[in-house]
């Protein structure tokens, strides 16, 4: 079960309190939120702020956060597109290299073999290192901001006073269909989770 499963589930768990004893018993479940987003949050409902300016609050967490995740991945894809190029100018001057002791042929396999090196090493650093690397950068980066995404709406849908089945069913949407699980079978696993 995927953790965007525990989080429509923890969720929905808060809506259920708010709607039975409203959003200011949501005061004392914010002490023991370990995410700082969704703590974050839900304290901005409890404090009574305005719907608009609690989406517009944490969308500028998201923007600062997707700004800092793009600022780490640009290293790597910056030095998968030099990788190759440095590695071209590495053979190159291997080549050179080779030019200038055209004199001793008995040395050119050696020497144009170790110029082809570089080349190699570049474009391998480039596929195997850097651009791999960047990739996943990128993918964890999109999977922490639909997880954000998940939290934002579950929040104003709290704050809206929905209810709660309906919240799961916003949420829900969020997890892939193949992931999906009954309600029940979320918040039993949720229960052995919080108790392990």
């Amino acid at each position: 079960m995927t953790e965007h499963v525990y989080k429509v589930v923890e969720l929905v768990g808060y809506a259920e309190s708010a709607r039975r004893d409203g959003l200011l018993a949501l005061d004392e479940v914010t002490a023991s939120i370990e995410d700082p987003f969704t703590k974050k949050g839900l304290q901005l409902v409890v404090d009574g702020t305005d719907p608009d300016l609690v989406a517009d609050i944490l969308e500028a967490e998201n923007d600062a956060m997707r700004k800092r995740h793009s600022a780490a991945v640009q290293p790597f894809d910056k030095a998968g597109g030099y990788a190759p190029t440095m590695g071209i100018i590495g053979t190159v001057f291997g080549l050179v290299h080779v030019l200038g002791n055209l004199d001793q042929p008995a040395t050119l396999g050696p020497m144009i073999a170790a110029a082809f090196i570089a080349t190699l090493l570049g474009v391998a650093s480039a596929n195997v290192v850097f651009l791999p690397a960047g990739a996943r950068l990128k993918q964890l980066s999109q999977e922490e901001l639909h997880a954000r995404s998940l939290i934002v709406e579950g929040i104003l849908s709290i704050q809206a006073g929905d209810n709660p089945r309906v919240v799961q069913e916003k949420l829900i949407t969020f997890v892939p269909p193949a992931l999906r699980v009954d309600a029940d079978q979320a918040k039993s696993a949720n229960a052995e989770k919080a108790a392990a």
